[in-house]
Parts: structure tokens; C-alpha cells; sequence
């Protein structure tokens, strides 16, 4: 791995503004950005390169934030629930349908 000091937009010193304990490496194994906090993998870049965004994702995957991220992924996880609950009531219909058209359909 190699460590990122500097970079094109100075993405590596703003992040060290957010707080100085990170560092910031090129995994070149994986092809892929990672930061790391205290020594230990606190999150891996999900962009292809260092930018604006990656500031944003920093600021926002912050420990300080932890209970707005855990309440984001809980309402993502019951919109998906309630997704996939209406698409099963669906399916019961058709299949009860289906059921009733060919039980009618032999007797």
C-alpha cells in the first residue's frame, strides 16, 4: 500500500482537517482508495479517485454521525421490506387467480 501525503485537489490534507488520526492509502492490490483511522481500516473510498466527494463521504461517515447513518440504512431497509411485501401480496393474487380460474375451469 502506499501512502497518499498529496494530491491533484488536496484531498488528502482537507481530510486531515476533518481529523488528523486518518491516512490516507492507494491499495494498489485491490485498485482502491482506503483511509485509515488510528492504524485501522475505517473505511474504503467508494470512488475511483479523490475528490470532492470522498471530502463529503468522509464528513459524512464520521463516528459523530453514527446514529443518522444506522437511522438512513434502517428506513432504506424497511422501504425495501415494504417493496418487496407488496410485490409478494401481488404474486398471492395472481397465484390465487390462477387457482380459482383452473379449479373453475374442471368442475
Amino acid at each position: 500500500m502506499q501512502k497518499i501525503y498529496h494530491d491533484l485537489f488536496h484531498i488528502a490534507e482537507r481530510i486531515l482537517q476533518i481529523d488528523p488520526s486518518y491516512e490516507i492509502f492507494w491499495n494498489g492490490k485491490v485498485e482502491r482508495f482506503e483511509v485509515h483511522w488510528h492504524g485501522k481500516l475505517a473505511f474504503v473510498v467508494p470512488f475511483d479517485a479523490l475528490d470532492v466527494r470522498t471530502l463529503e463521504y468522509t464528513q459524512r461517515t464520521r463516528r459523530e454521525n453514527a446514529d443518522d447513518i444506522e437511522r438512513e440504512i434502517d428506513e432504506g431497509n424497511a422501504a425495501i421490506f415494504q417493496e418487496q411485501a407488496k410485490k409478494i401480496q401481488a404474486m398471492k393474487a395472481k397465484i390465487k387467480d390462477y387457482v380459482k380460474y383452473e379449479f373453475e375451469r374442471f368442475n
